[in-house]
């Protein structure tokens, strides 16, 4: 079998072999070097626990970004070129969703991969394009959590 990381595929697969094929697919993507590079803060960067919270975020979205962006060029020369870059798109993504950001907490792995297949429509091409629509995919959840969860909001 195949997997394709769907819903239906997310939801039997063990949590740490995903964890542990999704970081493989990130290394792969992203040099090292890359990830030194992200993940080397200035001290003022650092030196506040939200400033640094702040900081890696925005390093882990750049990263995913960077990772995303170089799935279709790591697969055009395969057998089943499309099939196998959304495969790894939606597995990345679901590092994006599980592990980079713990949005489990904030909505439901159905609710993430119904934006995913959305996403795949018309994915970008790159990793500014991949940085924006990450962004709004944090917005997209935020609103969706709101949207169940109305009374958060008020407190």
């Amino acid at each position: 079998m195949l997997r394709d990381y769907t819903f239906n595929c997310l939801v039997t697969m063990p949590r740490h072999e995903l964890e542990e094929f999704s970081l493989r697919m990130i290394s792969r993507m992203v040099p090292e070097d890359v990830m030194t590079e992200l993940f080397t803060f200035e001290h003022e960067e650092v030196d506040s626990e939200e400033r640094m919270m702040t900081a890696r975020l925005d390093a882990t979205l750049r990263m995913t970004a960077i990772a995303l962006s170089e799935i279709q060029q790591a697969f055009d020369d395969s057998d089943n070129a499309k099939q196998n870059s959304e495969r790894m798109t939606r597995l990345v993504l679901w590092h994006f969703y599980a592990i980079s950001f713990n949005l489990e907490t904030a909505i439901t792995l159905e609710a993430h991969c119904e934006q995913v297949e959305k996403l795949l429509i018309d994915p970008p091409q790159d990793a500014f394009g991949w940085v924006k629509t990450l962004t709004e995919l944090l917005h997209t959840y935020a609103k969706i959590n709101a949207d169940l969860n109305p009374q958060q909001d008020a407190e």
